[in-house]
Order: structure tokens, then C-alpha cells, then sequence
């Protein structure tokens, strides 16, 4: 559409002088008009009085300066198009009249063009209040009102006004206004993902590589609108995060507003079917302390969540899990745990292109005598994460520590030695069967989507040895890819673990 809005333009111009020379002159000022056609637009979009007018043309002297009003008249009425008129001589020496139509809409440039053209009737915020916006800034605002648009002037406004506003993203936009010729100019506020009250849950979304460990794959598929939504998720030979390696279905629908931007639910049905490494097969059999491995995992999650202010939220729930025996289908165990989790997550934006973020979270869950679990545990995780970032760098800082005492499922378990933790060891190798203790952090650094980290941690049994591990890599990282080389410094034997992938 937009090359047919380009041809129309470039026909408009050069018609006049190419029927110039077709027929050696040009229509005359009184020449009869022997026609008058519509191109680009049907007549029955034009009011019945304006029809009337192209109608009575045909026999009329020609008179420029009437058809040019009558070309004003069809943008006037229909806004969203721009009107030329094209005039072609007779050999008998009348005239045929052509008004060509075109949509503004199907070229950017032209919606520019015509916009210019106007006179700004008013400029109004949408979205926020007036109040929140500096009136130094309202001023310069109100001073287009009365005056043609200026595009490079309302750009800058709009682009005052996302600074002034860091948590918020700003449209421009142009409708008609209450007379012919006139336009109000509206900038309307969005609110941005980061700073509502209680966020939606992360996507899950993954497929990674591990050279030690393989393939993982997740697939959520979000449906539903600003406030809620319920979220398909599929799990494809997943081993990147836990202990097991699990393949499976969840359903999960959640609402960040009810009645109240500070409330929201969240409920999570989840089946995975679960397959176990010979290393972590091996662990078990010489630890029989470990609740024992499981063939299927059904995981019901439903959840309340509160935000006292913008950057804390306080969640509670329970997590109902069945876990078929592995050795002894079709028998299973019960793990069933009351789980309740703070977060606080606040962003700071300055100038020069400088942002920072804090998030820490601390979760407990621990099992009820109520909830008729078949396993008795408490476990506790906190984390810290820090990042700076002005214009191409980017500084992001990781730490976490947790406990379990008792004697919690496989699922609950601590590992390091993944596509993010520990980068450059295997778990399988650090701690098959995971440990109830867990100390990580990490450093790393980015210079636009190329970086380096430093990552130091350890995971380990409450009655067993603690051994503290680095590892060290660079490549190329991004918040949603990444393709890296990693290395244990303080292992036995050098070894290098490739790992890529994409988060979404």
C-alpha cells in the first residue's frame, strides 16, 4: 500500500505535464468539463451534499481554485486521506477532471505531510495525571496549541516526557478536532511492565545446551490481557535446573488485580513424567537418608499475593505435590509444604543512561502435619541481585544461600553447575544427588552483548565436607542469549563446558 500511496504521488505530479504534452496544451481556466471521476475512494463514503457538488462539475466551466476547494472538502471529511486533482485536456477542448485519493495511513511520510498542515487545537495527557508532569514541561506543551504541528518539536516533547516519567512509555497520537483544519494531539502514558504492584510470573521459556549435560527445553505460551492471564507451559527433557530431568504439562492462571492493584492470585497445575541420571541413581543407593527417586511428579500450587508498596510483595500458599515411586508403582509419597516468599524489586533510573536494579527475595516452605505430608522438611532461600547498566555496560551481581532440614523430595533439593550456576563444573559431578546446603554467587560483566563472569559457590550436605568452587568464562551474553565458554579454576583436571542457548 505504501508503494501504491508513492505511485499515486508521482502520478499526480507528472500527470499535468505529460498530458500537456499528449495534447500539445493544458486544460484553460473556463474550459467545459466534459467529466469528473473519484479514483481511490468511493463516492458513497462522501456526504450526500458533497456528491451533489462533483455531480453538478460536469458541464461547468473549469474554475481551479473551486476544485481545490473541493478537494480540501473530501479531507475534511474523510481525515485519514489526502486529495489532489488531476486535469486532463480534450482534443474537442474541454476538460476531464480526476480527483485522486490516497490513505495517509498507507505511508508514514504522508501522515507527517498532513499533519503539518493543520492547526493544533489542543494537546492533552492521557494516562497520568497533569499534575505529575513538571510544568516547565506542560508549558512547552501548551505552546504548540494554536500553531501547525511541528513533528521534530513534538518528538523531543515526547521523548521529555519518558524522562521525566522512567517507569512509563509514551505514544503520540493525532485526531480530529472539533473544527475543519484543526487537530489535537494526545500523549498518552503506558505504564511499563516493571512497575506494577504484583508482576506476572517469569516466563520459564528456555532451550539451552550444556556440552556435560545436554539439551533443556520449556515453552510458555502467555494468553489473556494486562491483568490476567492464563499461561501453557510444556516441558521438553528438562535437566537445567533440578536434580531430575523431567518432561511434562502445566496450566497456570494468575491475576495481578483483584479489585486492587496490591492483590493478586495464582494457581499451577503441573504433571511431569521424570528420568534420573546414573550418577544420581548411584547417590541414592549410598545414601539411604535421601527420599528415594520417583517416576511422575503432580504438583498443585495455589497462591495469594500482597504488595504493601510498589517494590514488596508478601506470598503465601501451599504446594500439594504426589510423587509415584520409582521401584514401587504404582505406590507414592505425599510432599506437601505451606510456602511463604518475599520479594522486594526496585529500579532506579538517573541520567546519562543509567539504571539500576535491586531484587531479593527470601522463600520458606516447610510441611504441615495438616497437609498430611508423607515427608517432613523446612526449606529456606534467600537471594540477592544487584545490576548497574549506562549506555553499553552493564555490571550484574548474584548471591544465594539456603538450608533444608528434614528430609525433603529430590525436587527440593540444591544443585550448582548448570547454564547459569557455577558455570564451567557439572552438577552431576559436584552433587549428583543435590545437598540441603547452598552458597552462590556470582560477578559479571558486559560491554554491549559481550561479557565475562566470575562465578564462586557450593552445595553440600549438612553432615557432610563443604568445598568451595570458581569458575570463570566470557562470550557472548545477552538477557535472552547466550553462547559462552566457561572454565573450573580450581578443579583437578582443566576442563572446558560450552553452553548456549535462548531465554524468552
Amino acid at each position: 500500500m505504501r508503494l501504491l500511496s508513492l505511485l499515486l504521488l508521482v502520478l499526480v505530479l507528472l500527470a499535468p505535464w505529460q498530458a500537456a504534452r499528449a495534447q500539445d496544451v493544458e486544460p484553460r481556466d473556463g474550459a467545459i468539463i466534459e467529466s469528473v471521476d473519484l479514483s481511490g475512494l468511493s463516492r458513497d463514503s462522501l456526504s450526500p451534499g458533497l456528491r451533489r457538488e462533483l455531480e453538478t462539475l460536469t458541464g461547468e466551466p473549469l474554475n481551479r481554485e473551486r476544485l481545490m476547494e473541493i478537494a480540501a472538502r473530501i479531507e475534511g471529511e474523510q481525515p485519514d486521506v489526502v486529495a489532489a486533482v488531476r486535469y486532463v485536456a480534450r482534443p474537442d477542448g474541454q476538460a476531464r477532471v480526476i480527483f485522486l485519493v490516497a490513505r495517509i495511513s498507507d505511508d508514514d511520510s504522508l501522515v507527517e505531510n498532513i499533519n503539518t498542515r493543520y492547526i493544533v487545537e489542543s494537546v492533552e495527557i492521557q494516562g497520568i495525571p497533569d499534575a505529575d508532569i513538571s510544568r516547565s514541561l506542560r508549558d512547552r506543551l501548551q505552546a504548540l496549541v494554536g500553531k501547525r504541528l511541528d513533528h521534530d518539536e513534538a518528538d523531543e516533547l515526547k521523548r521529555l516526557l519518558e524522562a521525566e516519567r522512567p517507569g512509563y512509555t509514551v505514544e503520540r497520537r493525532i485526531s480530529r478536532g472539533s473544527e475543519r483544519g484543526r487537530i489535537r494531539v494526545v500523549f498518552e502514558f503506558s505504564e511499563k511492565e516493571g512497575t506494577r504492584w504484583i508482576p506476572f510470573t517469569p516466563s520459564r521459556s528456555k532451550f539451552v545446551y550444556h556440552s556435560e549435560q545436554g539439551w533443556s527445553g520449556a515453552l510458555d505460551i502467555p494468553m489473556g490481557g494486562r491483568s490476567h492471564r492464563v499461561t501453557a507451559g510444556f516441558m521438553f527433557s528438562n535437566n537445567d535446573d533440578l536434580v531430575e530431568e523431567y518432561s511434562g504439562v502445566r496450566v497456570a492462571f494468575e491475576s495481578r488485580k483483584l479489585a486492587t492493584d496490591r492483590l493478586g492470585a495464582r494457581i499451577e497445575i503441573a504433571r511431569f513424567n521424570d528420568t534420573w541420571r546414573e550418577p544420581t541413581l548411584f547417590a541414592l543407593a549410598a545414601d539411604p537418608a535421601i527420599p528415594e527417586a520417583y517416576r511422575t511428579r503432580l504438583t498443585i500450587e495455589p497462591s495469594v499475593t500482597f504488595a504493601p508498596t510498589p517494590y514488596v510483595r508478601v506470598t503465601g500458599g501451599v504446594s500439594l505435590s504426589e510423587l509415584e515411586s520409582l521401584m514401587r508403582p504404582p505406590d507414592s509419597q505425599n510432599a506437601n509444604a505451606v510456602v511463604t516468599r518475599i520479594d522486594y524489586d526496585q529500579r532506579w533510573y538517573g541520567s546519562r543512561d543509567v539504571t539500576q536494579r535491586v531484587e531479593a527475595s527470601y522463600e520458606l516452605r516447610t510441611s504441615a502435619e495438616a497437609l498430611e505430608s508423607d515427608l517432613s522438611y523446612t526449606r529456606h532461600l534467600a537471594s540477592l541481585r544487584y545490576r548497574y547498566s549506562q549506555r553499553h555496560n552493564t555490571v550484574i551481581a548474584n548471591l544465594a544461600f539456603g538450608g533444608i532440614s528434614g528430609n525433603a523430595p529430590l525436587f527440593e533439593r540444591f544443585t550448582l553447575g548448570d547454564s547459569t550456576t557455577l558455570r564451567g563444573w557439572n552438577k552431576f559431578d559436584i552433587a549428583p544427588a543435590g545437598g540441603d546446603r547452598v552458597f552462590n554467587s556470582s560477578l559479571e560483566y558486559r560491554y554491549r552483548f559481550v561479557g565475562a563472569f566470575l562465578d564462586a559457590g557450593s552445595v553440600w550436605n549438612n553432615n557432610g565436607e563443604m568445598r568451595f568452587r570458581l569458575s570463570s568464562g566470557f562470550g557472548l551474553q545477552g538477557d535472552n542469549g547466550f553462547l559462552t565458554l566457561a572454565f573450573p579454576l580450581n578443579a583437578e583436571d582443566l576442563n572446558v563446558t560450552f553452553t548456549m542457548g535462548v531465554r524468552f
